[in-house]
């Protein structure tokens, strides 16, 4: 009998591909963000932004009970901002790939041990340092003592439009409107934490550290983070969380510069309608004593103000609460009183924000929210807005 090899290989081919299919879910959302607030460009009067989005998203099981798998998600996003000073710089087309992951899960006597690689999301113990999407590997285990991950990712092939990572050169976005995929600066990021789960009286100890290095040719910024954080229930329904993260950056031509990133949380859970009531803080070191101005790496906003403040040489402390009235509404709001910390530390301002989720049916929501930064002896930062969103899954 004489075989022919290459409709062996199609058939192959073929019937791989129709049994991948079969176990494939796919699936899309559609989004939309208006917003109207006053910006550094603006004479104080509220201006357009708008962003609509679409996303299509695929996945499929590699295992039997779906704890191994591959998932992908793409993005296309339009942003219309009228306060843009140039009539070609008002809208901004982005195109990304959010998500490219292969997950392997194995079940062991004592727990499980998870690898993932491709594209994903990660974020540290703070959510503040490092809180976006990388190109790399991650172990992570759950053992009955103890639970550990390492984790190591490349930014290089991200898209800046969507991450920014803090340092003093970054990527030229401005007069790339239309450009739809720019490309983010070159870090090498690895992170190993270590925690202790429920050790004492529901007690969680967890350790973290995080190095971060530039493979940029010239001005290059490396850095190393130390957290230490501690979370657990004081007395049930109360539950606290602290952490502290020592910062070591280093530009070079100049000076290592250490920062610090406290933050604490007592969250309260009253057996009422889902309700949820939380009080806040957190200081991110200015020139305090031997520390400098911390810098995190991934771009995260603390203050909601024109300068859209960072989470460095800055304090804050306020309440959130949040209730569900009815089961397909959320009802949200809170308020923080902000500190300046660069030197000196003192008061800076008060910003607040209340809001309404609703989840209209099981495949589409929508949501408005109205905030205002008041700063003192009227701020130049003094920001309103007013944002409205719906999102339509399919």
């Amino acid at each position: 009998m004489k075989f022919n090899a290459k409709k062996i290989l199609v058939c192959s081919a073929l019937f791989a591909a129709s049994t991948f299919a079969f176990g494939v879910e796919t699936g899309g959302l559609l989004t939309n963000e208006t917003k109207l607030a006053n910006t550094p460009t603006s004479d104080k009067s509220l201006k357009l932004n708008q962003k609509n989005g679409a996303n299509l998203w695929l996945r499929t099981p590699l295992s039997q009970d779906g704890s191994s798998y591959f998932a992908t998600e793409g993005s296309f996003t339009t942003e219309y901002n009228a306060a843009a000073s140039e009539s070609d710089k008002k809208l901004k087309l982005t195109l990304d790939l959010n998500l490219f992951k292969l997950v392997a899960k194995k079940s062991l006597r004592s727990g499980n041990i998870t690898f993932s690689a491709g594209r994903f999301f990660n974020s540290d113990l703070t959510q503040t340092v490092y809180a976006q999407n990388g190109d790399g590997i991650k172990l992570e285990g759950r053992l009955s003592h103890f639970q550990f991950s390492v984790f190591g990712a490349y930014t290089g092939l991200l898209n800046a439009k969507n991450v920014t990572i803090l340092e003093d050169k970054r990527p030229q976005i401005d007069g790339k409107e239309k450009t739809l995929y720019v490309l983010a600066n070159k870090y090498a990021v690895g992170a190993l934490t270590f925690s202790l789960p429920h050790i004492v009286l529901g007690q969680t100890i967890s350790l973290e550290g995080i190095g971060a290095f530039s493979l940029e040719s010239e001005a290059k910024e490396n850095r190393f983070y130390g957290t230490l954080a501690l979370n657990g229930p004081i007395v049930s329904p109360v539950f606290y969380n602290v952490s502290s993260t020592l910062s070591f950056d280093k530009v070079d031509g100049k000076d290592m510069q250490k920062g610090n990133l406290s933050k604490a949380s007592i969250s309260i859970y009253p057996a009422y309608k889902s309700m949820s009531i939380s009080i806040n803080g957190v200081y991110a070191s200015g020139e305090q004593g031997s520390f400098s101005s911390f810098k995190g790496f991934t771009s995260r906003t603390a203050v909601n103000d024109l300068a859209q403040r960072e989470y460095t040489a800055i304090a804050k402390a306020g309440l959130g609460v949040s209730i569900k009235p009815v089961s397909n509404l959320l009802l949200k709001a809170n308020g923080d009183v902000v500190l300046d910390a660069k030197k000196d530390i003192e008061m800076a301002g008060f910003v607040y924000s209340a809001g309404i989720d609703w989840q209209v049916v099981s495949d589409v929501s929508a949501g408005v929210s109205f905030g205002q930064y008041i700063g003192k002896e009227n701020s130049d930062n003094n920001k309103t807005e007013l944002k409205i969103t719906a999102a339509i899954a399919f």
